[in-house]
This record gives structure tokens, sequence and C-alpha cells, in this order.
């Protein structure tokens, strides 16, 4: 069991300010708090209730507007500043070692090592399914391969997992356009009063099924969803061993399957913040109007694609027989590159605010949420578990969007708030601080901890 640390102890295991990066810190700080607001639902309520509220209301909703601007805004764009800061945080482990040696080989590794025993734990253990720090750690150990590459290769490698990952999910796309041209061709067969073949029957069921998850739904699909819902509302206000054994299957399912979909847009994502280390990015050696670009027309022009996915998605049945009639490719075509440019153009607009001086006071609060993102991430899952669940508080499923948008409000301003005031008598992160010992073991110092915050 871990003893109380004085704030003496932590300071000598502390990195000295002088030697971090504020920048960095400030973009960090942002997409911890940031994931909140896309990770909130997968504690709170079942989706179909914010996802189908505009269709089944046939009008824009207030709450469906919070949805779509935080999909347009922030969803997959936090977790790709994120993970771009995580890239940049396993190029600033090692560049900060004094040398290349073996030593610092079994440092990183431990690191990695103990970063997924954590994310085992904030799956199964903390009950978040949607946890990335075991993917993190897993991509983490195979691009220690790729860290002397020069910035082209990195860049070049970043994009081709990028494609293989966007390719893969469009190909479902490609698959349901092909399912459709059957069912027009056996819906006339079965007029003609002709037999169909089992392939035939096997094609005309699996777009039939497509087709009623798009409303007017079929009374099968709503009997399916109103005993989903029912399920997971008894689940969530049961306790806790109820709890895990429903979750346990889901975290299953995402840290094995679930990883090698995901993994070639982390480990591509990984590599591009890996890259903009390299490059400078995170130090301002790059030119200024570099930033500027990279800000001022990345993220428009990932916002415009964007709401063009948007758009295109198919919401009811007729939508999605006009998508295939004409449309010969996947939103995730557009969703995929814009969710880059995005997260790249929020690090340059960030990195362009943190120069402003009348800034540095207000974006200080924002640096020290990010000097224990780690802690805060955590934290989110504890204070929403305990929140939401049926062991805790028992809220789950009782907000609309309107109702969890102010909820994730008060916990930023709770977590900015405890980090401020965190700071004022300690020098590192709990679980910071959890993470190096383990990593080092009792003699670690502010010499070999040097650079090591991700």
């Amino acid at each position: 069991m871990l003893r109380y640390i004085s704030a003496k102890q932590m300071s000598l295991a502390a990195i000295s300010l002088k030697n971090r990066n504020p920048s960095m810190d400030v973009i960090r700080g942002v997409a911890v708090l940031g994931i909140l607001l896309m990770n909130i639902p997968g504690f709170s309520i079942h989706s179909f209730f914010l996802f189908w509220v505009d269709v089944l209301e046939h009008k824009l909703t207030v709450n469906g507007f919070i949805v779509k601007s935080s999909g347009i805004l922030f969803d997959g764009k936090m977790r790709g500043l994120f993970t771009l800061l995580f890239g940049a945080g396993l190029m600033l482990f090692i560049a900060n070692k004094k040398n290349n040696s073996i030593q610092v080989a079994d440092a990183y590794f431990r690191r990695m090592m103990w970063l997924l025993l954590f994310g085992i734990i904030d799956g199964y253990i903390l009950l978040w399914g949607g946890d990335v720090l075991y993917e993190y750690a897993l991509c983490g150990m195979f691009l220690f391969a790729f860290r002397n590459l020069r910035v082209r290769y990195m860049i070049a490698i970043a994009v081709f997992c990028i494609g293989i990952y966007t390719y893969g999910n469009g190909k479902r796309f490609t698959d349901a356009k092909e399912n459709s041209v059957s069912y027009t061709q056996t819906s006339q067969l079965i007029k003609e009063g002709k037999v169909l073949t089992a392939e035939q029957k096997k094609t005309r069921d699996e777009f039939q099924h497509l087709l009623d998850q798009h409303y007017p739904f079929s009374k099968k699909e709503i009997q399916e969803m109103v005993k989903e819902v029912k399920e997971n509302y008894i689940v969530h206000h049961s306790g806790y061993a109820e709890i895990f054994e429903k979750h346990s299957e889901e975290v299953f399912q995402y840290q094995s399957q679930g990883f090698y979909t995901g993994f070639w847009e982390s480990f591509g994502t990984i590599l591009i913040g890996m890259a903009l280390f390299k490059m400078g990015f995170f130090e301002y050696r790059l030119k200024l109007k570099s930033y500027r670009l990279l800000c001022f027309a990345g993220i428009p022009i990932g916002i415009i694609l964007m709401c063009i996915a948007l758009k295109l998605q198919a919401k009811t049945q007729a939508d999605l027989w006009d998508m295939y009639s004409w449309r010969p490719f996947s939103t995730v075509y557009l969703e995929s590159p814009a969710r880059l440019l995005i997260a790249i153009g929020y690090a340059s607009a960030l990195m362009l605010l943190c120069k402003v001086n009348w800034l540095r006071s207000f974006l200080s609060l924002f640096a020290n949420v990010g000097r224990m993102a780690f802690t805060n991430y955590i934290m989110q899952t504890v204070l929403c578990s305990l929140y939401f669940f049926g062991f805790g508080l028992g809220h789950y499923g009782e907000y609309s969007a309107k109702g969890l948008l102010l909820f994730v409000i008060c916990i930023w301003l709770l977590q900015i708030t405890y980090c401020w005031i965190y700071f004022k008598y300690f020098s590192i992160g709990p679980l910071e601080w959890l993470w190096k010992r383990l990593t080092y073991g009792k003699g670690f110092n502010k010499v070999e901890v040097l650079g090591t915050e991700i």
C-alpha cells in the first residue's frame, strides 16, 4: 500500500519546470479535457438517444445541434490531439536521455509495460470500455523501432497506415452498395415467383438488416432496440459485479479485435506526432507562417470536410437508397483526413496562442491539467463511474445532450481548479509519480526522469 508522499519528497522526483515544454503541457491539457466530452456518452446514456433525436423529432433540436457540433469540432479531434502529443512525448522521453544505450530502451519498455497495465485496469477494474492507454502502450512498443527514421519517412509510413485504416472502414460502404444491387435484383426475382439461392438470401438478409437500422425502423429493430436500452439501463443501475460482467466483455472485444481495427489510425497519428517533434514543431523551430497555415487553412478545410461527411450520412431508408444510387465513396474517406487536419490545426492554434503574452496566465491553467494528464484521464473515469453507475449515484440514462454538456463543463472546472491548487503544494501528479516510480524504482531523480512526461 502506498504511503503518503510529502511535497518535499515529490519535488525530489519532479521534472524541473525550467526543462518542461509549456506549450506541450497546454496542448495536452486541452486534449485531456476535450476527450471527456467525447467519452461521456459511453458512461451515461445509450447512444440511440443522442444520435437519432433530430430524425425522430423531424427537426434540428438543441440536443441534436450539440451532438452534431461536437461531432464536427471535437469527436476524434481531441483524441487525435492527445495521440499526437503521445507521439511527441515518446520522442521527448528518448531525446532527453544522455545516451541511446540499452538503459534507455529498458526504461522505455518498462514505461510502456506499466502503461499497458494501467490501460487494463482502466478498462476492466474502473469500467471504461473506451480506454486508450492500452492501445497507446502497444503502439508505443512497436514505434520504438521507428524513432531514428527521417521525418519524411515517418510521415510517409504514417500516411500509409492511416490510408489502410480509412480503406478498411470505407470497404463496408462498398460491400453494402454491392448488396443493395443484389437486393434490388432479388426483389424482382421474388415478384416473378422465382426461388432464391442460399447466397442470395444471405445477401438480401444482410442488406435488409442495414435498412431496418434506418428510419423508419422496422418493428423487429424497434423491439430489439427497446430490449437493449432496457438491459443497459438495468445493468448500469446495478452493483459493481453486474456492471463489471457486462463491461469486461466489451473491453475484451475492444482490446482484442477492436485494437487491430483502430491500430492503424493510432499508429499513424502517433508517428506523425513523433515527426512533428523531430521537425521542432513543439519548440517553435518552424516558421511562423507554417503555424498560421496549418491553423487558418487546416482547421477550416477539416471542418468543411466534416460538414460534407455529416450531410452525406444516411439517416433514413430513403437517404440510404439515394446514397447508393450515385455515391461511389464512403464518408470515412472524408472524415479520416479531416480529423487529422483539424487535430494538427488545433495544435498549431494553441502553439500560436502560447506566444501571446497576455494569455499566458490563463493558459497556465491548462498547462497544469496537462502536467498531470494521466491523473486527470483516470480521474475522469472514476468520477463518471461513481456518478452514473448503480454502485455510485446511479444517474445513468437521466441526461440529454444539454445535461451531459453541463456535467462535462463542471468536471472541467473541477479538474482545472484541482490542478491549480495541487501544484501549489506538489510538483508532480500522483499517478505520474507512481508511473515514474514503477519505471525507475526507488532511485529515480531529476536527471533520470527528465522529459518523461507523455
